[in-house]
């Protein structure tokens, strides 16, 4: 993953600004769902379609659960919503929602579904960024120290963060977390 110069440093500063704004400290746990209503941004839940597109929504629910997570619909060049696919697990879903609201906040512009070819339209940076920022809104920089500072079990930050346990052990690892502990204590 090449982010651009400055990236990762912009994510944590989105990070604790959103936390900041919320009421939060910097290493308390950011409910997406908030955020996004912080952001007015909606969120719809991929069920809530259920009675317009019945086969559809059965399909990305029970049969083939993986084909969707989340999607941005932009109503117009400034507006948009979420759909997020209820059906997975709530840490899933959290960080379902953190992606598609990090590209709003990176202000990512509409991209076309499908390319010329009619395979799914995949622009690797601004994907990237919102790979990068999603898990950054959900577990800041502070939040990885303070897990490894109050010497936290790991599936009590899963609990805490309502994250994934991948993700806790991703940023405790990319933000140094116990290195920078440890020459704490030192």
């Amino acid at each position: 993953m090449k982010l651009r110069r400055g990236f990762k440093s912009e994510a944590n500063a989105y990070s604790r600004e959103f936390r900041a704004e919320l009421g939060l400290k910097p290493h308390e746990p950011l409910n997406p769902w908030f955020l996004a209503e912080h952001l007015a941004i909606p969120v719809f839940s991929l069920s809530d379609f259920k009675e317009q597109i019945p086969d559809a929504v059965d399909y990305l629910t029970k049969q083939d659960l993986n084909s969707f997570s989340a999607a941005t619909v932009f109503l117009n060049s400034y507006e948009r919503l979420i759909v997020n696919n209820d059906a997975h697990h709530p840490c899933r879903q959290a960080s379902n929602l953190a992606h598609e609201l990090s590209h709003a906040i990176l202000s990512h512009p509409a991209t076309p579904p499908l390319d010329e070819r009619g395979l799914r339209y995949f622009d690797r940076e601004i994907e990237d960024e919102a790979n990068w920022l999603g898990p950054a809104l959900l577990v800041s920089e502070e939040a990885a120290i303070y897990i490894i500072e109050t010497e936290m079990e790991i599936h009590d930050a899963v609990e805490h963060y309502g994250v994934s346990e991948r993700l806790i052990n991703m940023r405790i690892g990319v933000t140094g977390a116990r290195q920078r502990v440890a020459r704490r204590k030192k």
